[in-house]
């Protein structure tokens, strides 16, 4: 990578900065010289005696000061193909960094079809299908660019070897477990293909699941008017396969994620805890299917969220948890919805159930004040209308007047409780640490079920 410049600095340095800031943190180093040659290793040690350590972030700055050359003009006055090309991929590029996995995947997809020979497009398919737990597309794609790409620099090469290195293990490791095992079942209807390798589950265990399935779908679609385009794929697991598949994949225990598909634990006999959780993980899938991503994650886990908490026959919070978002604010633990736009990553323990206790509230509000609001809102964003904009449409509120509406809710519950907490505009609440890819629930990769919410529903339940 030493010594480019212009557009193909651009372009590399790019990948560099989305590889580092989002899928690889604290494994690789990046350093400049003074000439503003650029390095990625993983060794502490500095290139050449002048050469500065930067964050991806900081690498920003050095591009605004022309260390890497004149920026890449961008626009209609630039019609090459090398010009487009580029365009298009740090377009796929900030489709990813916001979120909008689906849309970004599509232009990448693009990219490699129509430049076979470019290595780019088809090493940041491999990593973001990699943090999207589809293993095998990921090592497709690095194949591609390891076979075909000429223009790939040696480090990259080096790594990207590595790369589809590791992920050989992760799906060599995948397969052991079902050595021994029962092979994988199948079973399949227009809308739903459920595939599991229980040992003591024969057909009728599927026949069930899919029954399941069939009134969740019916079920989002009475309450959002809205149901999947697509067949979904389901992967039923025994809690002890899920753990030893997935227990690296998350900084805290889950019972279920979507990253595509649906990944979740079921027991011998399934019920009503698989069925709430199938109903938390299809309302991810429609919410990425409207949105073409996963932000807000606030709204997106709030969705989720309140759809569980009602097919486990408890529609609205209770006493102990507005209780708890009151304390929050008395207490200056209260997360910002500002900073929960992109994800819960950083948040852990009590900060996370509070980030998810928020959630859950702003979509109470909305339906209360405003009923029907949300399905609405999923319409009006499937058919182009930006989030936002949108979500001020059917409610009045932008996200901050959305928050300050929810404070005063909390307050208004307790009339005769004196808060001398913080006021917004005079002392801000507390926000999340920035997310890291290392452990970031709302991640492009997955929505997960948390297994620790349980045990704290049940105490918040308790009389106040």
């Amino acid at each position: 990578m030493a010594g480019m410049r212009g557009t193909g600095a651009t372009i590399w340095i790019g990948l560099l900065l989305l590889v580092t800031a989002l899928l690889l943190p604290g494994r690789v180093a990046i350093w400049i010289d003074e000439h503003g040659r650029a390095t990625l290793t993983n060794r502490l040690e500095p290139p050449s005696e002048r050469a500065v350590r930067l964050a991806p972030e900081d690498l920003r700055l050095h591009w605004g000061g022309k260390l890497e050359g004149e920026p890449l003009r961008s626009g209609a006055d630039s019609s090459s193909e090398e010009d487009r090309f580029t365009r298009e991929l740090l377009a796929a590029r900030e489709d990813i960094r916001r979120g909008e996995t689906r849309e970004g995947l599509r232009r990448l997809r693009r990219l490699h079809r129509e430049n076979p020979q470019r290595p780019e497009p088809a090493w940041l398919l491999a990593q973001v299908e990699r943090q999207r737990g589809r293993l095998e597309p990921a090592r497709e794609a690095l194949d591609s660019a390891l076979s075909l790409a000429a223009q790939m620099p040696p480090e990259w090469r080096a790594a990207a070897e590595a790369l589809r290195g590791e992920i050989n293990s992760e799906l060599a490791h995948a397969q052991q477990a079902y050595v021994d095992g029962t092979p994988i079942q199948v079973q399949q209807t227009g809308h739903f293909r459920v595939s599991y390798d229980h040992q003591f589950a024969g057909r009728q265990f599927g026949d069930r699941v899919l029954e399941m399935l069939a009134r969740v779908r019916g079920q989002m679609k009475l309450m959002f008017g809205r149901e999947l385009g697509r067949t979904l794929e389901v992967r039923l697991y025994t809690r002890a396969q899920y753990l030893e598949s997935y227990k690296h994949r998350f900084g805290f225990a889950t019972v279920g994620f979507y990253d595509g598909m649906i990944h979740v634990v079921a027991a011998r006999h399934p019920r009503n805890d698989l069925y709430a959780l199938l109903i938390h993980e299809y309302a991810h899938a429609l919410f990425e299917d409207a949105l073409r991503g996963h932000q807000p994650f606030f709204l997106n886990e709030g969705i989720a969220d309140g759809a569980e908490e009602r097919a486990r026959g408890r529609g609205q919070l209770s006493r102990s948890e507005w209780r708890q978002l009151l304390d929050a604010i008395r207490g200056k633990t209260w997360i910002r919805l500002g900073s929960i736009v992109r994800g819960f990553g950083g948040l852990e323990g009590k900060q996370a159930l509070l980030a998810y206790l928020e959630s859950r509230a702003v979509i109470e509000l909305i339906e209360e004040r405003h009923p029907g609001a949300i399905a609405r809102w999923l319409t009006r964003c499937a058919d182009g209308e930006a989030w936002e904009p949108a979500l001020e449409a059917e409610t009045g509120w932008d996200t901050l007047a959305l928050e300050r509406e929810l404070i005063q809710a909390v307050r208004a519950r307790f009339p005769a409780d004196p808060l001398g907490g913080v006021q917004l505009g005079e002392e801000e609440p507390s926000s999340p640490p920035e997310p890291s890819s290392r452990n970031r629930p709302g991640s492009p990769a997955s929505t997960p079920s948390d297994d620790r919410r349980a045990a704290s529903r049940a105490a918040a339940r308790a009389p106040a």
